[in-house]
């Protein structure tokens, strides 16, 4: 009991695991399985892959939260921000940093001989390390802070993704697959990291730390809205097209339509990258929860073991069906209020570790 205790209070919490564990693990997932029907493969048939790509994504975001947290002591206490390793002795933090650079190393080791994944995932660990750790403290730096966060975050674990994939099914894909994936994960990681700089500009001027958004702040939001965002459609378009299914562009006109429908009946308001009151992100709702869907549904219409990576989806990442049930529910009650309140919930601390 007292065990259990502590994984759920003290380590889950010290890694911040429910800020990411969704939000960002899903996409990265969803980009393996896309890679999968790109090959012609079975997801099933990979799932060594998969796991491999889970538990090494978890290990490198695990350290990215705490080295965060560990850096950020001095500037979350001057901006009265909360800090979740000075509620935690030194042993724990410690160990859970121990911990996860283990885990690194150890796939690190298991991948030497793939350059490509080995790149991306030294990358994915070397993209946090400079983001958080002086001298280099990439985050108080403007671009390359933006480009640290989203490299990390997304465009490196998604190349692994493909690159896992490919070493998986024993062939390669296409260098304009490669090239739209980079572009799209990129992009989406740099919208995140944009977002929440300018969600904490106040916390941020007061911490005295210098983000992109708070050296930029007419800029910033021009560059993510009518730059990266555009890039962001083109590339997921050349996805959509390259994966050769239906179901994944049904999926995103059943979102648009939903989005709609939120922003006329409930006066939501879709953001982009600024945060505004009652908003939903867009696009967010679709890379977490449906694009996972129809993916995994396209897989199991080729191949019907297909419908167990399905179900263990689901089970990984529980919250988004809950989320689903509540807003469906929220509809049949015809309670705009309630219906605005479970739209606010779904959204993360997009973008960012800290």
């Amino acid at each position: 009991m007292r065990y259990s205790r502590f994984i759920r209070d003290d380590l889950i919490g010290l890694i911040r695991a429910d800020e990411w564990w969704e939000y960002k693990l899903v996409p990265i997932l969803s980009t393996f399985y896309a890679t999968a029907l790109v090959l012609h493969v079975a997801v099933s048939s990979l799932w060594g892959g998969a796991l491999a790509l889970l538990l090494s994504v978890i290990a490198a975001a695990a350290y990215a939260s705490v080295i965060n947290d560990v850096t950020d002591l001095a500037d979350d206490a001057a901006a009265g921000k909360r800090n979740r390793v000075a509620e935690r002795s030194r042993s724990i933090v410690a160990a859970a940093l121990a911990g996860t650079v283990a885990a690194g190393v150890v796939f690190a080791w298991l991948w030497r001989d793939d350059v490509p994944l080995l790149s991306c995932y030294v990358a994915t660990w070397l993209a946090f390390s400079l983001y958080s750790l002086p001298p280099f403290r990439f985050k108080k730096r403007g671009v390359p802070g933006v480009l640290c966060d989203a490299g990390g975050a997304h465009l490196f674990p998604a190349l692994m993704a493909v690159f896992l994939a490919c070493r998986g099914a024993q062939r390669a894909v296409s260098e304009a697959w490669v090239a739209s994936v980079a572009v799209w994960a990129l992009s989406y990681g740099l919208r995140g990291i944009l977002w929440h700089q300018l969600t904490d500009l106040e916390t941020d001027r007061a911490a005295g730390v210098r983000t992109f958004a708070r050296r930029y702040p007419l800029a910033a939001p021009r560059i993510g809205t009518f730059v990266v965002f555009p890039l962001e459609l083109c590339a997921l378009a050349a996805m959509l097209w390259q994966i050769r299914s239906a179901w994944a562009p049904a999926f995103l006109v059943l979102y648009v339509l939903y989005a709609i429908r939120s922003a006329r009946r409930w006066q939501t308001t879709p953001v982009i990258v600024v945060p505004r009151p009652r908003f939903f992100i867009l696009l967010q709702q679709f890379y977490s929860d449906l694009f996972p869907v129809a993916l995994l549904i396209a897989a199991a219409v080729r191949d019907r073991r297909d419908v167990v990576v399905l179900l263990i989806h689901v089970v990984l990442f529980p919250r988004r069906w809950f989320h689903a049930f509540r807003v469906m529910a929220s509809r049949l009650r015809d309670s705009p209020s309630t219906a605005n309140t479970v739209v606010n919930a779904s959204e993360p601390h997009q973008g960012g570790v800290g």
